[in-house]
């Protein structure tokens, strides 16, 4: 087992680490956890825990070991290895339950989907890289609450996902103190923070605060702490609209209930401003456009969304990729926003042009489009729209850059939610990984995600270096563009001429590169291992030139 420099307990895993919706049946919060690890698929079964460690399972798993193991007896041996809990996909029965509680052992049951390798790396992430970790777990509640926020759900829901995310009670209050909404934790029964709740009800206490009478400037945030908690003032244009309050009863916030705090108050402000719109405009309700709706109801309404769909050019017997589009501001932004219905309406302007049906809508800060396509197999045709829309996108964007994520082509809307799910990994792998504007399609995807669980950062640098060291000290050392040329030929699947139209260079000169690129590394550039060998190398080059380590 991999040695770490530190420990958390099961309830920071709860906040921190484990997918939203986990929850702890048995055992105690406080229970330390040293390290994560999956169960081994053959024996020794057991061989990897030593004490300490949260051990995933998955129950549809069990049945396809050599010898069929019951959720019971796995329990029982990880208490006598000490284990430090077990967190579990699928059902649990009552046997393995009660064992757990008879020994105060930590059971955890996980949401239905939850990806076990994924959950094994927010852990580690946790235990060995605590930064990082926090801003992925605050990124994945702005993401939650932004879903509310495009269901239209409303305040309480979202504050109910902030309270159980933090597992604090939290509430907003008006300018005048009065109360608006609050969301209670999950694991409270209520009545023990009825008389706290009661401390952050009224004007006496936004008083305190003394911020009815100042001026307000854009990116003008702030915390306020106080007995009750922390406190941001919720601002727009200047104007003080209200208060998002964390309360903690005495417990001091840590680090994580601020970042919260930073990543939604925006969210909220959002909120609050379009609730205020409604109400004024009670007479002109907000019109949604379907793929908000499709995108926010369960796959047993497809059906009926369908029949809205092909009012909107869409068709069901017709191949679609979901691509989604997201515009991230410069860190210095001091213009304005490039807002998600100015990118659909710039799509749509696209399509039209180029008398091409395709569904575009918005969901949350998405621009979402359904590409057509005649056969699933067209994906050079895909790339190449994407690649045109993207330079269109960012041609417009007054600064930060544009982000784009694509899914797999599928037909009919269920299928599609899949692809849907593709295209947003796809555009967080986009975001996160590089800084410049980027397009990532579902093979990246699936090759990045097995490439960042590589344990060793030391053996993906060694291969780079076996399959691309040559070529890199013969374009240093000649000043030359051998690696930059060997990839823009993979990019372009092999297409001698859309390469070299790419790289500005005449066909000849391509010839004459490629040429000395096998003479150079002394291998069959016709040997399709060789090909995927090098181009392998390229995507790990750069996934290691990007995150300085995996």
């Amino acid at each position: 087992m991999t040695a770490v420099s530190t420990s958390t307990t099961v309830h920071q895993l709860l906040k921190l680490a484990l997918p939203i919706g986990s929850r702890l049946l048995t055992g105690s919060l406080e229970a330390p956890v040293n390290w994560v690890c999956s169960l081994r698929t053959r024996p020794p079964i057991f061989a990897d825990i030593e004490g300490g460690e949260l051990v995933l399972v998955s129950t549809s798993t069990l049945a396809n070991y050599q010898k069929p193991l019951s959720l019971e007896t796995i329990a029982a041996e990880l208490i006598q290895l000490r284990a430090a809990a077990l967190a579990v996909r699928g059902t649990i029965p009552p046997a393995a339950h009660q064992i757990a509680k008879q020994h105060n052992f930590p059971l955890i049951t996980l949401p239905e989907r939850t990806a076990l390798p994924h959950v094994e790396r927010a852990v580690q992430r946790l235990l060995t890289n605590r930064e990082a970790q926090l801003a992925q777990r605050a990124f994945e509640l702005e993401q939650t609450l932004q879903r509310h926020a495009a269901s239209y759900r409303g305040l309480t829901t979202m504050l109910n996902a902030l309270a159980r995310m933090l597992d604090r009670p939290v509430v907003i209050h008006n300018r005048k103190g009065h109360v608006l909404s609050r969301g209670l934790p999950a694991s409270t029964t209520g009545h023990e923070w009825d008389s706290h709740l009661a401390l952050a009800g009224g004007a006496e206490f936004v008083r305190r605060f003394d911020l009815q009478d100042r001026a307000f400037f854009e990116d003008d945030w702030q915390i306020i702490r106080s007995p009750a908690g922390i406190t941001v003032p919720l601002i727009h244009e200047g104007q003080l609209l209200g208060y998002l309050s964390v309360l903690s009863a005495g417990d001091a916030p840590d680090d994580f209930d601020l970042m919260a705090l930073e990543y939604s108050e925006r969210l909220f402000v959002r909120e609050l401003v379009r609730q205020q719109a409604a109400e004024a405009t009670a007479e002109h309700p907000v019109v949604r456009d379907w793929i908000s709706d499709w995108l926010s109801s369960p796959a047993a309404d497809d059906a009926l969304l369908t029949l809205r769909a092909e009012k909107d050019n869409f068709r069901s017997g017709m191949w679609y990729a979901i691509v989604l589009f997201h515009w991230l501001p410069a860190t210095d932004r001091v213009g304005g926003a490039f807002s998600p219905e100015r990118m659909v309406k710039l799509l749509q302007t696209e399509m039209h042009q180029r008398r091409i049906q395709a569904p575009v809508g918005q969901y949350v800060d998405r621009a979402v489009l359904f590409f057509p396509l005649d056969e699933p197999q067209q994906t050079q045709r895909l790339k190449q729209m994407v690649q045109h829309l993207h330079g269109v996108l960012t041609a417009a964007a007054p600064d930060g850059k544009i982000v784009a994520g694509v899914g797999r082509a599928v037909m009919g809307l269920t299928a599609l939610r899949e692809s849907f799910q593709e295209a947003e990994r796809a555009l967080t792998l986009s975001e996160q990984m590089w800084d410049d504007s980027q397009i990532a399609f579902f093979g990246d995807l699936s090759l990045y995600e097995l490439l960042l669980g590589v344990g060793d950062p030391k053996l993906l640098q060694s291969f780079c270096d076996h399959w691309l060291a040559p070529l890199s000290r013969y374009d240093e050392q000649h000043n030359t563009d051998l690696l930059p040329t060997l990839n823009a030929y993979f990019t372009n699947n092999g297409n001698m001429a859309r390469t070299a139209h790419v790289l500005n260079i005449h066909r000849n000169t391509l010839v004459y590169r490629l040429s000395r690129i096998t003479e150079i590394i002394q291998l069959d550039m016709d040997d399709s291992n060789v090909r995927l060998n090098l181009h392998l190398a390229l995507k790990v080059r750069r996934l290691l030139d990007t995150s300085g380590s995996v």
